[in-house]
């Protein structure tokens, strides 16, 4: 085990001798606030948001329907349940950090509508996910379980994968139906760390990233989707209301996409 970390330290270092933020960190540190409820969704027994932002000095609710997340260490509360129904009042949160989790969702619909329920009016929801054009998800998703497992072999179980709403399209109609406000999609390509155990594979890795982060006109193929969503202000509830708000966010979250896939 040391000799497989040492090997990876190693070529992280010769490939990309700079630190690489992860964004999801990144996004959360821009946004949290002392004070805040902050809903991790999917945490588990070992994740949690950022170090670098004011923790410490918020309020953190840790959700996950695997037990080992009663046993997580960066939340205050810790809940064994599943994402919908969340066993909240509406407009309970300030912000949701949500890390590779939504390609794990069977019906994602209900998730984000849940999200956006209990998120307080101005609330941000804050995501990252793989894009399923990304060469692992292709993989992933031709591959069985078994092989998974094996690829994973000596780390966490991995969980069922869906991947119903993994491109910027499907997650800017999700967020839309969910009466959710996309502010942000980004489509990342991050060095391939999970490769790095075969050498002749990780180069090939280290070869795609070069690429596809060379033109924006690659950005498609890129690994990771951050999103960033938010709570609309509160209007009122009338049955024109409801269609003018969603048509209004529908042309916006459209708008977000298409200066995104230009």
């Amino acid at each position: 085990m040391r000799r497989d970390q040492s090997i990876v330290s190693r070529s992280m270092a010769h490939y990309y001798p700079h630190p690489c933020r992860d964004p999801l960190d990144v996004a959360f540190c821009a946004h949290a606030r002392p004070g805040m409820k902050v809903l991790d969704a999917g945490c588990g027994g070992a994740r949690g948001c950022s170090r670098e932002a004011p923790w410490e000095k918020m309020y953190i609710v840790g959700v996950d329907r695997d037990p080992a997340v009663l046993e997580n260490p960066f939340c205050n509360e810790k809940l064994v349940c599943d994402l919908s129904p969340l066993p909240f009042a509406d407009a309970s949160f300030d912000l949701i950090h949500c890390r590779w989790v939504i390609e794990h969702l069977e019906d994602p619909l209900r998730i984000f509508r849940e999200f956006a329920r209990v998120l307080k009016p101005g609330g941000r929801l804050l995501a990252l996910t793989p894009n399923i054009f990304h060469y692992t998800t292709i993989v992933a998703r031709l591959t069985p379980y078994w092989f998974h497992r094996w690829w994973r072999r000596g780390g966490q179980e991995p969980f069922p994968t869906y991947y119903r709403a993994n491109s910027p399209r499907m997650l800017c109609r999700l967020c839309t139906d969910a009466g959710l406000h996309v502010q942000r999609l980004e489509l990342i390509e991050a060095p391939p760390r999970y490769l790095v155990r075969y050498r002749l594979v990780f180069l090939c890795g280290v070869l795609y990233e070069r690429i596809v982060n060379s033109t924006p006109m690659l950005n498609w193929m890129r690994q990771r989707i951050l999103l960033e969503a938010t709570v609309p202000p509160t209007v009122a509830s009338s049955g024109s209301s409801r269609l003018q708000r969603k048509t209004t966010l529908e042309r916006q979250n459209r708008g977000i996409v298409s200066s995104l896939l230009v």
